[in-house]
């Protein structure tokens, strides 16, 4: 259990991360806390003049905390929580505890991400490799107005470093490190070039490789499915080797105008589940499948931007094609023999495997218009428009088990076979005024209005051997169905804020934030099952921003209530227990966010935050079994971290220590313990990850020495429970073990 010993001291030293890197002068502008400037408004604006909650951190500053990728850096981010189920597929990310669906298998979570990530001004879903990065900026709280759906829970946005015609510069660097669970070392390079054209035209570029060794053995994998005693043992299967690129070139020829154009990729070869099965195997981090379960990933981001500013108006447009492709494989045995068909087991070699491919193509334009007057009256303008063909597959096998029951289906060794042609449209008209009645106080209203459209065009089931209630297939031909449907709406805003001095600001806000709604797939499915409805979230805030001492301490806090209605929440179809999503009733989110940070002396920085969240259904909801009263699943009532740097100057070189301790309290992974949640019902431990580093940097050079979960911590942080699977089909995805590095770099 928590002590309150260290809640008194978290609350003492409560604080938000990030921005300036340490420097070595010793004047009294180094007690400053640099201030991040951000385009989270759309304008350009100081983070701590910006009458809502986020945070923003500079991509020095996720160098030097060695956060490369969203699972560290969400250790510094208040009120982030994510399941860190590898790089097998994209985890789950949340703000504010917006989260009903769940910890468990990544492919049942309950509808879309409750929040919304952008690469530049491009909706992207994917785990980004943190390179070359200018800063990360994120929204907590709905942010339905500008940035539309999915920005329910809130917004998480990427900005890269942008081309430059001052100078020629770039960056190589690169780290070695070694798990304590894992026999072999892993490696990351990265290198970045900038290169002036002309006087108007400049490039830039970056690439990077990841080969993680990984730390989780696969100890009884097939080697001839449907053959007894042909098993092996497969050493550090959670492996990854991922390559990114990235392309920029850029037109300037006066400070009013620019024109970009961006490209991105990021290919990933993931070996498999980073979860073990201690209850099966006897070990925390081995696994109990029978076959491996490889994911290959490759996203693609083509852009082009343009922005013009005149005496009066700014005109920014931005058109991106993104192509994401997915091809995976999961081990299914123990879900058809525990939860589907236990006659399955008669086979004495019975096992299934399931192979899955997805592939995304979308389009995405913005066009904004902003005011660039200095009237009492700003305002912004835009419209959207978003297009998305999906198309999927996903065949069930179950090899051997065809002939040893002298069954012929005309499709071999196939048991189910599922596939998908969709596509998703979103047109959107969007935008805000902001009055400032006086020097010290402004309101802003804004409305998005917008219409989707999902046009399911296939949808296709075949059960070639036993329906899923243990009845004989007899299917020889894949079921269809196609629909279409369409939702217009409305989400608004209204914010007011004061400044009570000018290091001090109040503020209220009330917002909206959605997330669209979608269809179940799968045969049996009644009138009832086939589609759910979008969700809606109300967020009611007041907060406080304010610096002190001179510009050595920032200390901001946040009070909030989130109305969530009509929850899209996982459970079973009532016919097949199939996994589908459905909608719930009406929930609640309160909280309390405490964000500090201060030099304590011209050496000595402190950060850190601290959350404390109470959530629950507010009505019963008996189409997912839900009661009034219930708590979200994966919402820790308290989380917190606290960093400190201390920097030791050594004549032209300094040498600085870092430490942080992150803090998260026990969970539960689903709603409550009841059939309809798949028996997924598990209660997570609290924990507690102390990182530390020393990093010694001269000129252009510098050296990092590391240790991440420094105590060798065990930890969980999403769950597949036994009711539905079984011992040996059921696991817990865990967090990274010790992690001993060493980083080097030089910038030119």
């Amino acid at each position: 259990m928590f002590k309150p010993r260290l809640l008194s001291q978290a609350l003492a030293m409560s604080a938000v991360s990030l921005s300036a890197p340490h420097v070595l002068a010793q004047d009294a502008a180094i007690f400053d806390i640099e201030e991040v400037i951000v385009t989270a408004t759309r304008r350009a604006e100081g983070v701590q003049d910006i009458p809502y909650n986020i945070t923003a951190v500079n991509g020095e500053a996720l160098r030097e905390l060695g956060a490369t990728s969203l699972s560290k850096m969400a250790q510094f981010v208040p009120g982030m929580q994510m399941v860190d189920a590898g790089a097998r597929g994209t985890s789950l990310v949340t703000l504010r505890g917006m989260n009903i669906g769940g910890l468990q298998a990544s492919e049942n979570q309950g509808g879309k991400d409750v929040i919304s990530r952008y690469v530049n001004d491009t909706p992207l879903l994917i785990d980004f490799k943190l390179i070359d990065i200018e800063r990360i900026e994120v929204l907590r709280g709905p942010q339905g107005t500008l940035y539309g759906r999915g920005a329910m829970g809130g917004t998480v946005r990427y900005i890269l470093n942008k081309p430059s015609t001052e100078a020629f510069e770039g960056e190589v660097y690169g780290k070695m490190s070694q798990n304590a669970e894992s026999d072999s070392l892993s490696y990351e390079t990265n290198a970045i070039v900038n290169i002036p054209l002309s006087e108007t035209v400049a490039a830039r570029f970056a690439v990077g490789y990841l080969d993680d060794a990984g730390f989780i053995d696969y100890t009884d994998v097939l080697t001839q499915p449907g053959i007894s005693n042909n098993s092996r043992v497969v050493k550090d299967a959670n492996n990854e080797q991922t390559t990114s690129a990235r392309a920029s070139l850029r037109w300037e020829p006066t400070e009013e105008f620019y024109v970009q154009a961006n490209y991105f990729v990021q290919d990933q070869d993931a070996g498999a589940r980073q979860a073990g099965n201690e209850l099966y195997t006897g070990n925390k981090y081995h696994s109990a499948m029978r076959y491996v379960e490889p994911y290959e990933a490759k996203d693609q981001l083509a852009n082009v931007e343009f922005d013009w500013k005149t005496d009066y108006v700014e005109i920014f447009s931005t058109t991106s094609l993104a192509s994401f492709t997915g091809r995976g494989q999961r081990d299914q045995t123990d879900l058809l023999v525990v939860d589907i068909w236990p006659g399955y087991a008669d086979f004495p070699e019975f096992s299934a495997f399931t192979q899955e491919l997805d592939d995304v193509d979308t389009l995405v334009h913005e066009t904004r218009f902003l005011s660039t007057g200095d009237g009492a009256i700003d305002w912004i303008a835009g419209i959207y428009y978003e297009n998305e063909e999906s198309e999927g597959s996903s065949t069930e096998y179950t090899p051997g088990y065809q002939d040893w029951a002298g069954i012929d289906t005309g499709w071999g060794e196939v048991e189910y076979l599922a596939t998908n042609k969709d596509t998703f449209t979103e047109k959107a008209v969007f935008g805000e005024v902001t009055w400032h009645i006086t020097d010290a106080m402004q309101v802003t209203g804004g409305l998005r209005r917008f219409e989707q459209t999902l046009n399911i065009k296939e949808d296709c089931t075949l059960l070639a051997i036993y329906n899923w209630n243990g009845t004989p297939g007899d299917a020889t031909e894949p079921e269809c169905d196609s629909g279409k449907g369409s939702v217009k709406d409305s989400v608004g805003k209204l914010n007011v804020s004061y400044d009570l001095t000018e290091d001090m600001m109040v503020y209220g806000t009330w917002a909206e934030g959605f997330r669209r709604g979608g269809v179940n797939i799968g045969p049996g499915l009644l009138a009832s099952e086939k589609t759910y409805a979008p969700d809606k979230a109300t967020n009611y805030e007041l907060g406080l921003r304010s610096t002190w001492v001179d510009g050595r301490v920032t200390a901001n806090a946040a009070l909030f209530q989130i109305d969530w209605s009509d929850l899209q929440v996982p459970t079973k179809s009532q016919e097949n227990a199939l996994n589908i999503t459905k909608n719930g009733q009406e929930g609640q989110i309160r909280g309390v966010e405490l964000t500090l940070q201060a030099y304590a002396t011209e050496r000595l920085r402190l950060d850190g935050w601290i959350t404390f969240y109470d959530t629950q259904l507010t009505e019963d909801a008996p189409e997912i079994n839900g009661l009034e009263g219930d708590a979200f699943p994966g919402v820790p009532e308290l989380q917190f971290n606290l960093a400190a740097d201390y920097s030791i100057p050594l004549g032209a070189a300094e040498l600085v220590l870092r430490g942080n301790y992150y803090w998260k309290d026990s969970v539960a992974t689903q709603l409550n313990d009841t059939i309809a949640n798949n028996g997924d019902y598990v209660e997570l431990d609290s924990y507690g990850l102390l990182n530390l580093s020393a990093d010694y940097v001269q000129d252009q050079w510098n050296v990092k020495l590391f240790i991440d979960n420094a105590t060798n911590e065990y930890y969980e942080n999403g769950a597949r429970g036994e009711a539905r699977y079984g011992d040996r089909g059921s696991f817990r995805y865990v967090g990274n073990p010790r992690m001993i590095g060493l980083e080097a770099g030089y910038r030119f």
